[in-house]
């Protein structure tokens, strides 16, 4: 899995530079910044429901398998991905649904499970990287492979009725990539189903491994839409999604390796007329995005130095103005920063520490941060 293998790198780099606080960066716009809460799982995407605050949390792999991956080395397979609920105002975890297939590093590192996250009409919607089809039959126990196989690139929904697996993403995108060889040559077929969209009763994937735009629609068909062109280097690597003031998609992008500082883009589609443009250009690793309020547009960048420069104390939030050719930092020094959503009173919430190992003996060490915009 190509989105394992980068993040790999990243983590490398994060053991051999040690821990750095988050820090407003010089020059930007005045922000203040505190630790809502900590010790969670290798934490991604966010979003708010009903006032309350949700993560998706990677999870750490697990006991359950490991096999030797010839592209990241051993890596460990278990059910240890989550949905959590945040509360704010005491700096506490519950995790409301449990159980999604993680697979890590064997130090719980570089873990893939329940990656995007996305609530509408009263339910959540998460997003299962992987596919069932990129994973040969006989690697796995067979109980371990029967039940990871069906979460791999599934839409999971939580309502009040329960959970439930919807759309197969994964193995929609893995065929189609390997119908289509020649977009990425050397790197198809592949799917990493990575952000989430909910629109009403479908909703909109981004895939890091095929580089598409998905829709899921209510009956759980899926459908490729379009897909991200290539930056200078390998390939986009689409992460994250938004609708915005105006109705179309806004995606965000991390690119693969090889790709210098700035060469992420954000990408506009209007489904209307299913026409992509770009919207936004100069950004740099893009793993989160969203709107504000004022309609402002912001993005978490993993590391400002690029992906392959990926390091503690490198990832920052920024604001990305239309049209613009560079973003305008609003919080640097971050931890490998993740996810992203925008509360209500104008904060901002974005998970740091979103890549780390969390079987060294210290247990889980990401967190989700509020940055406090100053006027």
């Amino acid at each position: 899995m190509r989105t394992r293998r980068l993040v790999t790198l990243a983590v490398a780099a994060a053991v051999l530079g040690g821990a750095v606080s988050s820090a407003s960066a010089s020059g930007a716009p005045r922000a203040t910044v505190t630790t809502v809460v900590s010790g969670l799982d290798n934490p991604r995407d966010l979003v708010f429901r009903d006032g309350r605050l949700y993560v998706a949390e990677a999870g750490h792999g697990g006991t359950a398998a490991c096999f030797s991956d010839p592209e990241a080395g051993k890596a460990c397979v278990g059910f240890t991905s989550k949905i959590s609920r945040i509360d704010i105002a005491h700096g506490r975890v519950h995790r409301i649904a449990r159980g999604f297939v993680s697979i890590a590093s064997p130090d719980g590192s570089a873990a893939t499970g329940v990656d995007g996250i996305s609530a509408s009409r009263g339910r959540l919607v998460g997003i299962i990287t992987g596919s069932a089809l990129s994973v040969p039959h006989g690697l796995l126990p067979a109980a371990v492979e029967a039940r990871a196989k069906r979460q791999f690139g599934r839409v999971v929904v939580l309502s009040d009725d329960g959970r439930r697996f919807d759309g197969d993403v994964g193995d929609r995108d893995f065929v189609w990539s390997g119908n289509h060889p020649n977009l990425v040559p050397g790197q198809f077929p592949d799917a990493n189903p990575y952000g989430i969209l909910a629109a009403g009763r479908s909703n909109w994937v981004v895939d890091a491994g095929s580089n598409t735009l998905d829709r899921v629609t209510a009956s759980g068909h899926v459908r490729v839409v379009r897909f991200i062109p290539n930056p200078p280097a390998s390939d986009a690597v689409p992460t994250c999604i938004d609708r915005g003031p105006d109705g179309a998609l806004y995606i965000g992008e991390l690119t693969g390796g090889g790709n210098a500082p700035g060469a992420s883009i954000v990408w506009r589609y209007d489904p209307q007329h299913n026409r992509l443009t770009k919207w936004a250009t100069g950004l740099t690793a893009v793993t989160g995005c969203g709107f504000g309020t004022h309609g402002r547009f912001y993005a978490t960048e993993f590391s400002t130095g690029g992906l392959d420069q990926g390091a503690p104390g490198t990832g920052a939030v920024v604001r990305v103005p239309a049209h613009s050719t560079m973003p305008t930092t609003v919080v640097g020094g971050l931890n490998f920063p993740g996810g992203f959503a925008a509360g209500r009173d104008g904060s901002l919430y974005v998970s740091n520490w979103s890549i780390a190992p969390a079987n060294t003996g210290g247990g889980p060490t990401g967190s989700v941060i509020r940055i406090r915009l100053q006027s």
